[in-house]
């Protein structure tokens, strides 16, 4: 669209909102004329709102991105502060179609970190292979050689798990380490990825509670402390429930110590969660169900564009959706705020193909309701008729 039909679109718009007013015209009419326009002046005629929006974060990074360097060996070009909107419409739900996105794995994926879980035998039980690398990572740098960085930084803050047994036991291969994780007991610690991996930090994020004040007039000195951990997820809930204006409604899964001491330092690391009154069109457009839509604002410090940030859309539409039907509210728009948003350079021609395809219609996403955010299953969540182009394979860095 150029800047002359842009104008032309916004002129519409205002005359349109205008006659509505000024000649009683009904709701529907108007959402019709708005439809036959924005028809006519479609951006794209070609792609959806979510594949348009993903697409013009590729373009933006292929176009202005710079070339850096990181720990996997693979470079990238990226860009910083990008930030993406999308509508949660349980109608036209967002999930990319120009290429099959694995929703199974995004399901289970949330399922775990509103479990508070931290070990992948949940995922590999239920076929959901996205954390595979990071906990064989672990079992490699730990036995392949005894006193790498990695390993050593391991061992000292999990004392739990077993010693490293050296270069003369044989290694087993990610498979082999996957299937002993599913089926051996003696396995299931390897599938450990550290406190500070996301459904720690949400459901139990660690601080020291007072549990004894000195008498003495120097602040602090002789205190006792013990352990104890917050559930940021179930405090957001009550608070969507008591005060739905506050505007300390987030979960951080940063934990200045525990990042440097998991299998993985989170990417998409803090959210905040926010509710409006809904209008009297939107009221009746659902039946007067609701009267509040809950946002979900998220953000990501490393977003691998290809393979990460799909994924991580619609799980952050997944999981404001789940949480507004658990507090009687409805989901509303999902803003992704992106750090360092790159491509990797492996990635690249993939991404070109996927450039050229057409989207296909938005899918709708029903969950079973009267059940609370923590009781609902697998079984609950259903994303019917979603059609898609083929998947894309991309190499994971790690």
């Amino acid at each position: 669209m150029n800047d002359t039909e842009f104008q032309k679109y916004l002129d519409l718009l205002m005359s349109m909102s205008l006659d509505c007013k000024m000649k009683g015209i009904t709701k529907e009419t108007y959402i019709n004329n708005l439809k036959m326009i924005t028809s006519n002046l479609s951006v794209n005629d070609r792609l959806n709102p979510v594949d348009a929006e993903y697409f013009r974060l590729v373009r933006l990074v292929l176009e202005k991105g710079k070339t850096k360097k990181n720990r996997t060996g693979v470079d990238t070009i990226g860009v910083f502060g990008a930030q993406a909107k999308f509508n949660i419409d349980m109608n036209a739900f967002p999930i990319l179609t120009t290429k099959k996105v694995f929703m199974k794995g995004i399901i289970h994926e949330l399922l775990w970190f509103l479990k508070g879980d931290t070990n992948i035998k949940y995922l590999v039980d239920n076929d959901v292979h996205i954390w595979d690398e990071w906990a064989y990572k672990k079992y490699y740098d730990i036995h392949k050689v005894n006193d790498t960085v990695e390993g050593d930084r391991w061992m000292k803050h999990n004392p739990t798990l077993p010693p490293p047994i050296g270069d003369t036991v044989s290694m087993f291969t990610q498979e082999e380490f996957i299937q002993n994780i599913k089926t051996n007991p003696d396995w299931l610690r390897w599938g450990e990825l550290g406190m500070g991996t996301y459904g720690g930090m949400w459901r139990d994020f660690p601080h020291f509670k007072k549990t004894y004040s000195s008498p003495t007039e120097k602040c602090g000195v002789g205190d006792e402390y013990e352990p104890e951990g917050v559930d940021q997820i179930q405090k957001v809930l009550n608070k969507l429930k008591t005060n739905p204006d506050d505007r300390r409604m987030i979960v951080s899964a940063w934990h200045p110590y525990w990042v440097d001491h998991c299998a993985l330092p989170p990417c998409h690391c803090l959210f905040h969660f926010n509710t409006e009154e809904l209008s009297d069109w939107e009221k009746e457009d659902i039946g007067h169900k609701a009267t509040r839509k809950l946002n979900c604002l998220l953000y990501q410090r490393s977003c691998d564009l290809g393979l990460g940030v799909p994924f991580n859309i619609t799980s952050y539409c997944l999981l404001t959706a789940m949480m507004a039907q658990s507090v009687g509210m409805v989901p509303g728009t999902f803003t992704h705020t992106y750090g360092d948003l790159h491509i990797y350079k492996n990635h690249v021609e993939a991404l070109a193909g996927q450039l050229e395809r057409d989207s296909k219609p938005l899918p709708k996403l029903i969950i079973t309701t009267g059940k609370g955010l923590f009781d609902l299953t697998y079984d609950d969540i259903k994303l019917e008729n979603y059609v898609s182009h083929p998947a894309i394979k991309m190499d994971v860095a790690v």
